[in-house]
């Protein structure tokens, strides 16, 4: 929800409680010796000039103006803002602020005074709001988890920031700018407003396909990011000074371009900020949050700027990591907190495609942090991309897939093979069986498992290799206990001569007689019982841990699979679903599988009277 805040006159007292306030939320170790780089916000005043720091190309830190306009702060929000102006020949050739610059640390007298966290979207993109340093110290604290005592969450609004424009603000906008507009549909005291957005930190998605790149994006929607999709970055960089970057930079200061990666390797999914804030080995940046999960293990690089694009909402910056630094531990409202020389277990993701039809095979990969949702989100996508590059094109296959799963907890690896078919979009068919699997390994009730390896192999030919149920076939509905029921089973391929195959089930000498059904389906159809279907998705996730999911994929169903089940039923059983479902469960010798070479559907029920010699028909 916007938070409705309002320029004010600080007034002595206003400046000693916050003061107070500051000074007992500010970690001790960062007071005790770095209060003299930092000018508290009491301190600063409209019309004071200062001097901002960020990387406009290459890896140079530039300065740039900075003044002040005013101080807001108002109902909702603990802490006020700096309301400032950039000018500079670098801000004015880029068209203002660009997303990327976020965390660019401002100084006034010489001293920290925050970082760009928040713009004016649709303006001359020269004015924004300062992230006042002493909120983004806060992460400190959750370096020492224990130590936890104030939710800094509440501290600051992460997204929008409203501000009430008086006539003395009005006035002080129309003297620095010809070019606002005011939301007059948001008003405090009968006041117009305006309304202030995090620099949103461009994810640069590199080297995915238009499909991939649509599926990242909708997977990071939610988080309110900009995607930008990059194919090829290497018509950007200037190669000759990029070959010997690594040994123009020590250490990463307050204005260097730095990004927050998602995955490397053959695709790349990359957030770009600014610095704020170095001490020993710990580096705060952004201002505002990233993707906002809390504790996080994202990587942490150097990034080279090639250039800043314009746009109409607001410029963008566009480049590469060129040195791996550390790793991203907390993403929070007051910005993202990184250890350098610290680095997150990554999650290695390996794919091999083969089309059959063209003898092509091709391998590729990437490196995904370790958070399920930026797994869930990047794997599927390159494992559209490499079918899509290998078969290049879109639309029917047929595809044999091999998914093996490396637990994180105890080594194990987890693998399940399956065949699909889709005459649409055999591409997407696969890899929405991947989201599914991730699914259940990620969410499971009993146990967080944890993955330290993704691999797939999958072979794919254009036929459509569907068969369907045509006819089922048996001799008699009158059986015994101890006899063989043995279904003759016709199944029709696409476009092929039929088949016939045959199973034989034998009914247990101590089973109860009385009714019974054989259900006969292919893998891929829906189970059901008569006019009722059994579902078992909601259960999936109820799975004992790594153990029962593991036993679970080794008894599911494959599409190619012809599934014959026996269900025997008494007067209990016709009563409830439940007790049908518990029965079924321990009837396993009554249930036999065949596998085929085609993704299989269809669906027959031929109902069957059990009878025991050893007991007379009752009338």
């Amino acid at each position: 929800m916007n938070q409705l805040v309002r320029s004010t006159t600080i007034t002595f007292f206003y400046k000693l409680l916050l003061s107070i306030i500051i000074f007992s939320i500010i970690p001790s170790n960062v007071l005790a010796h770095n209060q003299k780089d930092l000018i508290m916000i009491t301190d600063i005043h409209p019309g004071m000039k200062g001097i901002g720091k960020t990387v406009f190309s290459g890896i140079r830190i530039e300065e740039f103006e900075v003044e002040v306009i005013d101080i807001i702060h108002g109902s909702g929000i603990t802490y006020p803002y700096i309301l400032v102006k950039l000018s500079g020949d670098r801000i004015d050739n880029n068209g203002g602020i660009s997303a990327g610059m976020s965390g660019s640390p401002v100084y006034f007298e010489g001293k920290l005074a925050g970082a760009i966290s928040h713009s004016w979207e649709m303006s001359q993109h020269n004015l924004c709001l300062v992230t006042p340093i002493h909120i983004i110290l806060t992460l400190f604290e959750y370096i020492d988890q224990e130590k936890q005592s104030i939710d800094y969450n509440s501290l600051i609004e992460s997204k929008v920031i409203t501000c009430s424009v008086d006539d003395n603000l009005k006035k002080g906008l129309q003297n620095l700018t010809s070019s606002y507009k005011l939301n007059n549909s948001h008003v405090f005291g009968n006041k117009p407003s305006i309304d202030f957005y995090n620099i949103k930190s461009p994810l640069i998605i590199s080297c995915f396909s238009r499909r991939a790149s649509a599926y990242i994006k909708n997977s990071f929607n939610e988080y309110g990011v900009a995607v930008t999709s990059v194919q090829n970055l290497a018509e950007y960089q200037d190669m000759e000074k990029e070959l010997d970057i690594s040994n123009g930079i020590q250490k990463i200061e307050p204005g260097s371009a730095i990004g927050v990666q998602l995955s490397l390797g053959d695709v790349s999914v990359m957030g770009i900020g600014t610095a704020t804030y170095c001490q020993d080995n710990y580096v705060l940046a952004f201002g505002h949050p990233f993707l906002h999960q809390g504790a996080v293990s994202y990587l942490f690089s150097a990034v080279y700027i090639y250039h800043s694009f314009p746009n109409i909402v607001m410029p963008f910056k566009i480049g590469s990591p060129y040195l791996l630094l550390g790793e991203v531990i907390q993403d929070r409202s007051a910005g993202v907190l990184a250890k350098i020389n610290k680095f997150p277990n990554i999650v290695p993701c390996k794919i091999m495609v083969h089309d059959l039809d063209r003898n092509i095979k091709e391998q590729s990969g990437a490196k995904v942090v370790p958070q399920k949702e930026m797994v869930q989100g990047i794997a599927p996508a390159l494992l559209i991309q490499s079918i899509d590059n290998v078969l290049d094109r879109i639309g029917q296959g047929t595809a044999i897939t091999k998914f093996g799963f490396r637990c994180k907890n105890n080594e194990e690896i987890l693998n399940y093979d399956n065949i699909y078919f889709n005459e649409n979009d055999i591409a997407v068919e696969v890899s929405n069986d991947l989201s599914t699997l991730l699914d259940l390994l990620y969410y499971n009730f009993y146990e967080e498992i944890d993955l330290n390896e993704i691999s797939i192999d999958v072979t794919i030919k254009e036929q459509n290799q569907s068969a369907l149920i045509k006819e089922v076939k048996l001799n008699t509905k009158e059986y015994y206990l101890g006899e063989n029921i043995e279904p003759q089973i016709i199944i029709a391929p696409y476009r092929l001569s039929e088949e016939q195959k045959q199973v034989s089930i034998r009914i247990p000498d101590s089973a109860s007689v009385g009714d019974a059904v054989l259900i006969v389906k292919g893998g891929l159809s829906k189970e059901q019982i008569t006019e009722k279907t059994i579902t078992q998705g909601e259960q999936d996730y109820l799975l004992d841990g790594w153990a029962g999911i593991k036993a679970y994929l080794e008894e599911k169903e494959k599409n190619n699979q012809i599934i014959v089940e026996l269900i025997l039923f008494n007067e209990s059983e016709k009563l409830g679903q439940i007790d049908r479902d518990e029965t079924r469960h321990n009837q396993k010798d009554l249930r036999a599988t065949l596998d085929t070479d085609f993704v299989v559907e269809g669906y027959h029920e031929i109902f069957l009277n059990i009878k025991s010699r050893d007991k007379p028909e009752t009338e």
